[in-house]
């Protein structure tokens, strides 16, 4: 069974929040949400095979394979329903949670969504999968954290994942990368009806130029979505902003999202249903 945390409430009838790490990382990668979360709501922090402490290990991963692993700990500590918080692959694997066990999931937080991949991600991640047999696989690891994050203000964030990545060595490292290159195969089941029931909000960095189009362009196809967008900010928005990243996180969970919408520019689509059920379109 996979490492985890759990930080529980004094109070038993708190929520839980069920939160996801991105590729490379571990939970510490949440280390400056746990305090502000933790105050009205149970948390529970799972590493990844081979990522933290968790040091098992598949032969291969598969997205079906890590969601009825993720499932498996939910029944485990006998958690009937969770709302999902995931940072990059994170957010991924929490998206195929909701879309295989809905009624598991009361919603979903995206931070650093990927829910595709235009030419330019895709010829990266081709190019890396001939190249990974070939150079060490922290050249490449190291390559990829800094296109993702390429400009000063998110050096925090590449140092973090890199530091991380360094404890998956080449094998493991190989086996999720092969992971990723599954992805393309799956995306079109991110649009399924199914999946747009759960409410999710979405956060991402203005300067997420990877994958924010995707995003945006998700988000208006989802009646049941809000996309944040943070200015100045990257992919890893939750470390690179904090403050923010944890109040837009909060005020969507208590329902008071909308509340604070004007304060960096935020772009609201659909019809929120719980816990969000403020209805507003394209503000900010």
């Amino acid at each position: 069974m996979l490492n985890y945390q759990t930080i529980e409430h004094t109070e038993n009838d708190k929520d839980w929040i069920l939160l996801l790490h991105g590729m490379g990382g571990s939970s510490t990668i949440w280390y400056k949400q746990v305090a502000d979360l933790s105050k009205n709501h149970n948390l529970l922090l799972p590493d990844f095979f081979g990522h933290g402490r968790t040091r098992e290990t598949l032969p291969a991963y598969t997205f079906d394979g890590l969601v009825a692993e993720m499932i498996r700990l939910l029944n485990h500590l006998k958690i009937d329903r969770t709302h999902v918080m995931g940072i990059s692959m994170g957010s991924i694997i929490g998206s195929f949670m909701a879309l295989y066990h809905p009624s598991r999931i009361k919603s979903l937080i995206l931070g650093g969504a990927t829910p595709g991949l235009d030419f330019r991600t895709r010829g990266l991640l081709y190019a890396g999968h001939a190249l990974k047999h070939v150079i060490p696989y922290m050249w490449l690891y190291r390559f990829f954290a800094w296109l993702m994050m390429p400009r000063q203000s998110q050096q925090q964030g590449r140092k973090i994942f890199v530091r991380e990545a360094h404890k998956l060595g080449s094998k493991e490292f190989r086996k999720w990368y092969s992971l990723i290159m599954q992805f393309p195969m799956h995306m079109l089941e991110l649009e399924s009806p199914a999946l747009q029931q759960v409410p999710k909000l979405l956060v991402s960095g203005s300067q997420d130029h990877l994958f924010l189009d995707q995003v945006i362009a998700w988000a208006g196809r989802d009646p049941n979505s809000v996309l944040h967008i943070i200015k100045e900010c990257g992919h890893v928005c939750n470390i690179q902003a904090p403050k923010e990243f944890n109040r837009v996180c909060l005020d969507y969970l208590s329902g008071s999202f909308a509340s604070h919408a004007s304060d960096s520019g935020v772009i609201h689509y659909g019809e929120q249903q719980e816990p969000c059920n403020q209805k507003k379109r394209a503000t900010g």
